[in-house]
């Protein structure tokens, strides 16, 4: 704020601020910024004048200057929005790279947006803007994951912008990084290949330093994995020709250069005799991961294994005597990552540190320290370590000040903060007086110094922990993801990435918070009894934040949130994302291994009394949801019997139940030591014995629906931990495995309509539900009356789902046509909508056998597989009654359909035509339902988004209080109004879409 104020003046500054007085002020302002002598905008400033247009639309276009247009000034702040953002991306870079990937990826979804719309863009900016949408993914790849759907559409926007008139010793670069980083997602060497051809394609092309540097990797790889044959000798030659025409580069390209010379020696010194030549180079993504590398290469066979040791001497040989930065940083990080590996000394270790700290300090080439916060706090984590190979204590007593001076100097970070608390976990921490003084000289002029001081004293790493929990929470330069399925837990990363520990935040309530700190300590001396704390754990408990002491806390967290519980846990992932049907082998291993801990945690607890309350009554109020979901309206009931069906299933097994755990994949922690850790113990009441294991292993895909052999694995080692850990008499694993199998049955139910796993959660869940139909009863003999076997049940509740997904059939599920389906809703709609020459009645309704005629000459439809489509679980848009079928909503012939009147709980949203702007607000004439009967409206913006898009470039426009309209719901989340006038309007910013989706 005070960066813009200097820029224009505080008197200017205000009044944009105070837009809302003076809407004409806006456009005003904006035409003072686009007549200024410099061109640039602050990242704030846009931000504003764009929120502004968007806030106030109505009175601002019809406030403009003149020959000024709301729609064209509008999409003028967007560019100059994308450019700001970019520019502030590129100016943080490495330093920061979480605050640089969120700005780039909100500079994208600008540039999508401008891109898209890009009749409203002259053709000079073209060209800039499609080269930078195309840059963004290959640049956020450098610090990020990014999916293969959006690198295929950054190579293919390259490939745009090339025909547009880039230039291709600009863009090519850039496209054969973006095969690089396709090629290290999949492993597909075919991307390595078209990055080739690419080459290829433009031989008169001048060719820089980059360009010759990434084909020598592109070469490189292709040889890796091969045998020495000539193919291998090929790429081994173009590779060196490549390091060859690279010249001498400077800054991160020597290193890379340097980098690639090693890796083409080493390959060249392989043993004729070696079946695959093992280089690799896979991941090597930036200068910044070389780190990450070293171990890469320790781990991927032969020559690879040697590159470290040769990497360390070269990288030593070129740089150890530069004293440009960037080299100093990179050498001293590689040093620092060599110096973990297991097969260095120590005497080497203490060598290799110590040539480190002289990198960073300057010492070694006599010149500054390096002075970004990256470099300043691992010069303090090397000074520690150092102080640990020789207990050297003024090298202890330096890292520690200035950990703290750090924690001052930086009052966001919580980076040092967690480094001090790791240290005093090590214990035996003494400062005596003498020590204490040196400290406070060392860090005079810090107002805190003291507190912070008595606190290493006091040796407590809680406290350290504590103030880094405070400041995590709102750190702008933290990792935030969500642990995924249904606990709403949010871990934050270290994103300097060399604490190696998570935070990890449960808003929660006070008693569920109490539960689950009850169950940790009884889970974590099951766990030492066991003499399985190395291989299990919990998160521990750092502390608690009231919602009341947060900015914003109401609106950040669901309604009855109390308090955030702060845990900590080693670095790692999710067991969900370490499973797939593709690798059983290695995801029944890790089953295994949770099935024991999920043995261990309900093992823990008190045996259950000889009856236990209330367990049929939680299972059935899930269990039905489920059916409801799935089951048509009529016969009413239907769920209630199925139910008690399957429960009668359950009852035949005899088996206590166990306490509740929520055991699925997203719930457990696999840390990058390989120890389980359990997320979220706060679950109360019980559920049948074999039915979390059913939620650990199938409600989310992890093995082979027809793997029943490693299914029995993983429930053989959940029993036999269960048998050690308890007194309670062994469990038969015949009545354990029937019981198993029936709840995978409803698991499967579940999967089929689950909103938080995506489509391949369904898909699991339809294929599981195809191999219980399969099954015939285990016993081979008929049951008695009122009797279902799981075989049974399962192909009831299979052509349940395959009529109510509107794609019915003796099919299985996996073979349904979901094409089909969507043929048939689309063709049925324009019919029952807008064909003048089919006949029904004033409210709308249709016979079937009159669709059916009216679909036969384009599309052959029985009138069974009409209803299902109209029936569809997924499909709102129509009804059915009686042999009748009927549009909902959305028709442009007049029809007498009765809707309901009522308020929707929430704003509802309307994507529009760019085009379509100065009608609505210039002219006044707000959203009119055109060639309908309604404007149609969704409480859901991403509905709004999907439907406007096919329209064209869109507008997403927001009534943010729909009270004032006469709402009338038609379904779903679709509301339909007579019309909105411009006053009630509202467009969405793109940044706010961003944070909403983005």
């Amino acid at each position: 704020m005070g960066e813009w104020v200097q820029h224009r003046g505080a008197a200017w500054v205000g009044g944009v601020l105070d837009a809302g007085g003076d809407p004409g002020r806006i456009a005003t302002a904006w035409k003072d910024v686009l007549d200024a002598r410099s061109r640039s905008i602050l990242v704030l400033e846009s931000f504003v004048f764009e929120s502004n247009l968007c806030r106030y639309a109505a009175r601002a276009a019809t406030s403009m200057p003149g020959r000024m247009h709301y729609d064209k000034t509008l999409h003028v702040v967007r560019p100059r929005t994308a450019l700001s953002l970019w520019d502030h991306a590129l100016s943080i870079n490495w330093r920061r790279p979480v605050v640089f990937c969120r700005a780039l990826r909100l500079a994208r979804t600008y540039l999508v947006h401008v891109v898209g719309d890009s009749e409203l863009t002259d053709a000079g900016s073209k060209l800039q803007f499609s080269g930078r949408l195309g840059q963004a993914a290959v640049l956020l790849a450098r610090f990020e994951q990014v999916g293969v759907a959006d690198l295929e559409a950054s190579a293919e926007q390259f490939q745009v912008s090339i025909v547009e008139g880039n230039p291709a010793q600009d863009a090519v670069p850039y496209l054969l990084e973006c095969y690089l980083r396709l090629h290290d997602h999949t492993g597909n060497r075919e991307y390595l290949g078209r990055a080739v051809r690419t080459d290829r394609a433009h031989p008169t092309v001048a060719r820089g330093t980059t360009w010759h540097l990434l084909m020598a990797e592109i070469w490189l790889r292709l040889a890796d994995g091969m045998p020495k044959d000539d193919n291998f000798a090929l790429y081994l030659r173009r590779a060196e020709e490549a390091l060859r025409l690279a010249g001498e580069p400077s800054g991160g390209e020597a290193v890379q250069q340097v980098l690639l010379s090693c890796v083409t020696a080493a390959a060249r010194r392989a043993p004729a005799l070696l079946p695959q030549i093992r280089l690799g180079l896979r991941r090597l993504n930036n200068p910044f991961g070389l780190g990450e590398q070293l171990r890469r290469f320790a781990e991927a066979g032969h020559p690879a294994v040697e590159l470290p040791a040769a990497l360390v001497h070269a990288l030593q040989t070129r740089f150890m005597s530069s004293t440009e930065p960037l080299h100093r940083r990179l050498l001293s990080d590689c040093l620092r990552a060599y110096v973990q590996l297991e097969d260095v000394g120590e005497m080497d270790r203490y060598l290799l540190l110590h040539n480190a700290l002289g990198l960073q300090d300057g010492s070694l080439v006599k010149t500054g320290p390096l002075t970004d916060e990256l470099s300043r706090i691992r010069y303090a984590d090397d000074m520690l370590a150092v102080a640990a190979l020789r207990d050297n204590r003024s090298f202890w007593i330096e890292g520690v000040t200035r950990l703290i001076r750090e924690t001052e100097t930086n009052t966001t970070s919580c980076v040092p903060l967690v480094r001090l608390g790791r240290e005093l976990e090590r214990g035996g921490v003494t400062v005596n007086q003498a020590e204490r003084g040196l400290m406070r000289a060392r860090l005079s002029g810090l107002s805190q110094a003291d507190r912070w001081i008595q606190a290493v004293a006091d040796g407590d790493p809680g406290f350290f922990y504590e103030h880094a929990a405070d400041r995590a929470i709102s750190s702008p330069d933290l990792v935030r993801r969500n642990l995924g399925g249904r606990s709403n837990v949010v871990t934050v990363d270290d994103y300097l990435g060399f604490t190696n520990s998570t935070l990890v935040f449960k808003p929660t309530t006070r008693l569920c918070f109490q539960r689950d700190t009850e169950k940790s300590a009884a889970v974590q001396g099951t766990l030492n009894r066991m003499g399985a704390e190395g291989e299990f754990g919990i998160i521990d408990l750092i502390t608690t934040i009231p919602v009341t002491d947060l900015p914003h806390g109401d609106a950040q967290f669901a309604l009855g949130t109390e308090i955030i519980s702060v845990r900590r846990f080693e670095h790692g992932t999710v067991l969900a994302e370490r499973l797939s049907p593709a690798a059983p082998d290695s995801s029944c291993e890790l089953l295994k291994r949770a099935a024991r801990f999920l043995a261990y945690v309900h093992g823990s607890g008190e045996p259950p009394p000889a009856r236990v309350p209330g367990v049929r009554k939680e299972v059935r109020k899930e269990v039905k949801m489920w059916l409801r979901a799935i089951l048509p309206e009529e016969p009413p009931g239907e769920d209630s019997a199925l139910f008690e069906e399957w429960w009668a299933l359950l009852g035949e097994s005899d088996l206590p139940p166990q306490p509740r755990r929520d055991a699925h994949a997203f719930n457990w922690l696999v840390t990058d030591t390989d120890r389980i850790i359990a997320v979220d113990l706060e679950a109360s009441h019980w559920r049948p014995m074999g039915y979390e294991l059913a939620q650990l292993t199938d409600d989310v895909p992890a093995l082979p629906v027809d793997r029943w052999d490693l299914r029995r694995e993983v429930v053989t080692a959940y029993v036999d931990a269960l048998a050690r850990c308890t007194d309670a008499p062994a469990v038969d694993m015949e009545k354990l495995w029937a019981a198993y199998r029936a709840s995978l049955l409803v698991r499967s139910v579940r999967g089929l309509t689950d909103r938080t796993g995506g489509p391949g959660v369904r898909e699991h869940g339809e294929a599981m539900l195809d191999e219980l139909c399969l099954d015939a009863p285990a016993d081979g003999g008929p049951h008695g009356p009122g009797r279902a076997s799981l075989h049974d049940l399962a192909i009831r509740l299979r052509d349940a789902w395959a009529e109510r997904r509107g794609t019915p059939g003796d099919a299985p599920l996996r073979e349904l046509s979901e094409g089909r389906r969507r043929r048939i809703s689309r063709t049925l709609a324009y019919h029952l909508r807008h064909d003048h020459g089919i006949n029904r009645d004033g409210q709308g309704w249709v016979p079937v056998d009159t669709l059916v005629a009216a679909l036969g000459p384009r599309l052959k439809v029985s009138a069974d597989e009409l209803i299902s489509v109209a029936r569809a679980v997924t499909e709102t848009r129509f009804q059915v009654r009686d042999g009748l079928i009927r549009a909902r909503y959305g028709h442009s012939r007049p029809a007498a359909v009765e809707y309901e009147v009522r308020k929707p709980d929430g704003p509802l949203y309307h994507c529009t035509p760019t085009a379509a702007l100065g009608s609505i607000f210039e002219r006044g004439e707000g959203l009119r339902p055109m060639t309908r009967q309604w404007v149609h409206l969704t409480t859901d913006p991403a509905t709004a988004l999907s439907a406007g898009r096919r329209h064209g470039p869109s507008v997403l426009l927001c009534v943010p209080e729909p009270d004032g309209l006469e709402c009338r719901h038609a379904g779903g989340n679709t509301w339909l109004v007579a019309q909105v006038p411009p006053e009630a309007l509202r467009v969405v910013p793109l940044h706010q879409m961003f944070a909403t989706h983005g």
